[in-house]
């Protein structure tokens, strides 16, 4: 159980004197907390479920984070703001470093976790209207266009090209960042994406349809029904271009390529943008080291449809910062159609197999998704077979 007392006595406290806390905002876990609580007076609130705090000090607005039960040890945390350091040091402004302790230390070990003083960041997670001055003329001129030519629905070219510029600068910044191994070989995430295939095509696949069928069976609910009916379209899509990806993956995971640190989950979602683009990044809690594919093909696939033109551009305005060679193409596409394949699999049987619960809310956004997904493959089987 941790107090906000505690909290100011014995984590900030390790911190020069102008990063005490005036006020500290409890942003996840607490419910019923007042925010502006005095710290001075707040002895009696407990905050053992919180995972991060809005801190108001004298040197500014602060993120106090605590590692929680996905704690990671004492050098993968060391190996994390390693990482962050070098990308500031090469010019990356939009990353929150943590703050340095009086013993030059990243963090801050107290109760059991291991806690972090991380920089506020500002910004929208929506852009602000759009802004195209400081991008190169290409990619500034193929944004224009395509600013009339996408609805309200898709995703502003704007954030394409600002997300993916600073992906590719990060990318790039990190890029000497010494490793133990050689900076070259084959991807850890294209080798466990080859092994989930494997999974499903050796007995996975007919597990999970007898589940959807007899759900489906019994089930009353419309919304239960439409969802198993939209899976079970998707199982059978999925089967259909399992040969495709098996093969595209395996060829995949035999390539070497460059290997260097990634962000590891990144997506729109892990992004604020102001007026002018990409303002801040945060969760880098699965940093590794992998080829740079994996995190180009997870932020494209947070903003666009492959084949798209909104997914042409994000990779024109990547490489305006970062040049893809042949390997890392190919293993591009793959990864990405791999990925949502094994998305909505996983969707599927995290409910049908393992009765993980969803509300209603959850249950028809992902079936609206497996719908989307359904009619692109379906829509490319007739194309194919027509051709």
């Amino acid at each position: 159980m941790f107090t906000i007392k505690q909290i100011n006595r014995f984590i900030l406290s390790d911190y020069p004197a102008k990063f005490r806390a005036i006020r500290i905002l409890p942003l996840d876990g607490a419910s019923g907390l007042v925010g502006s609580e005095e710290v001075d007076n707040s002895d009696s609130l407990t905050l053992n479920d919180c995972l991060h705090w809005q801190i108001e000090t004298q040197a500014g607005v602060f993120c106090l984070r605590r590692w929680g039960n996905i704690m990671p040890d004492k050098s993968r945390l060391q190996f994390i703001q390693a990482v962050l350091w070098q990308a500031v040091f090469e010019g990356i402004e939009f990353l929150p470093l943590p703050v340095e302790t009086l013993d030059h230390s990243g963090f801050v070990t107290f109760g059991g976790s291991y806690w972090e003083l991380l920089p506020w960041m500002d910004g929208f997670e929506e852009p602000p209207p759009i802004r195209t001055a400081g991008f190169e003329d290409e990619v500034a001129n193929d944004f224009k266009i395509l600013a009339d030519q996408l609805d309200d629905v898709a995703i502003q070219p704007f954030r394409i090209v600002s997300a993916m510029m600073s992906l590719a600068q990060f990318h790039l910044a990190v890029s000497a960042f010494p490793i133990p191994d050689s900076s070259v070989g084959r991807s850890e995430c294209i080798n466990n994406m080859l092994a989930k295939w494997r999974n499903w095509i050796d007995g996975g696949f007919n597990e999970l349809y007898l589940a959807i069928r007899k759900r489906w069976s019994v089930s009353i609910s419309e919304l239960l029904i439409n969802f198993a009916e939209t899976g079970l379209r998707f199982q059978n899509n999925a089967v259909i271009y399992s040969g495709q990806m098996l093969s595209d993956i395996g060829r995949s995971a035999r390539l070497l390529v460059q290997i260097q640190p990634t962000i590891g989950n990144c997506c729109l979602r892990h992004l604020r943008f102001d007026y002018n683009g990409v303002c801040g990044m945060i969760d880098f809690k699965l940093v590794g080291i992998d080829s740079v594919v994996t995190d180009v093909a997870s932020l494209l696939g947070s903003m666009t449809s492959p084949d798209t033109e909104g997914w042409k551009l994000g990779l024109r305005a990547y490489q305006r910062i970062r040049q893809f060679d042949d390997y890392e193409f190919f293993m591009l596409k793959s990864l990405y159609h791999s990925m949502i394949l094994i998305e909505g699999l996983d969707y599927l049987a995290d409910f049908f197999i393992k009765d993980k619960p969803l509300n209603e809310y959850q249950i028809d956004k992902i079936t609206s998704r497996l719908e989307y997904w359904n009619l692109r493959m379906e829509t490319e089987n007739r194309n194919r077979n027509s051709a």
